[in-house]
C-alpha cells in the first residue's frame, strides 16, 4: 500500500496510486489546500514530497531552478514556455526533459539534472535578504 496515496486520496493499493505510476499532476493535486478557509498553494513542497517517494519520476520545483529554465530559456532558447507554466507540475517536467534534450545531456536522470540546475541557481542568483 502506498502510504501517501492512501493519505491524500484514499486510494487502496498501489496499482492506483499515482505517486508509484510517476503521475506528474498529483503533484498540482496535493499542493493546493486550504488552511484556515483559504486556498493555499504549497507547490514546491509539493513537488519535494514527490521526489522524496520517487526521486527519478518527480524532480523539485523551486525559485532557484525556476531562475535557471528562465535565464537559459532566454539566452538559448531551448524551449517555449511562459514563467507561468513552470508551476503546472506537468509542464515544468516537461520543460525539464527539453532542456536535458537541448543541452544533451540524457545521460543524467531527472534528479541528476534537478540538483545541477538547483546549485547552479544558487550560485548565480542567489537570494538577497534585506
Amino acid at each position: 500500500m502506498c502510504l501517501g496515496c492512501t493519505i491524500f486520496f484514499g486510494y487502496d493499493g498501489l496499482f492506483f496510486c499515482p505517486l508509484k505510476k510517476g503521475d506528474a499532476t498529483l503533484v498540482d493535486d496535493i499542493a493546493r489546500i486550504k488552511v484556515g478557509g483559504k486556498e493555499k498553494n504549497f507547490y514546491s513542497f509539493a513537488s519535494k514530497y514527490c521526489s522524496h517517494h520517487f526521486p527519478m519520476e518527480f524532480p523539485i520545483y523551486d525559485s532557484y531552478v525556476h531562475k535557471v529554465l528562465v535565464y537559459f530559456r532566454r539566452v538559448d532558447g531551448f524551449a517555449s514556455f511562459e514563467d507561468a507554466d513552470l508551476k503546472n507540475y506537468p509542464k515544468f517536467k516537461a520543460v525539464l526533459i527539453k532542456f536535458r534534450s537541448f543541452y544533451h545531456l540524457e545521460q543524467f536522470d531527472l534528479k541528476q539534472l534537478d540538483q545541477y540546475l538547483w546549485q547552479f541557481g544558487k550560485a548565480h542568483f542567489p537570494k538577497t535578504y534585506y
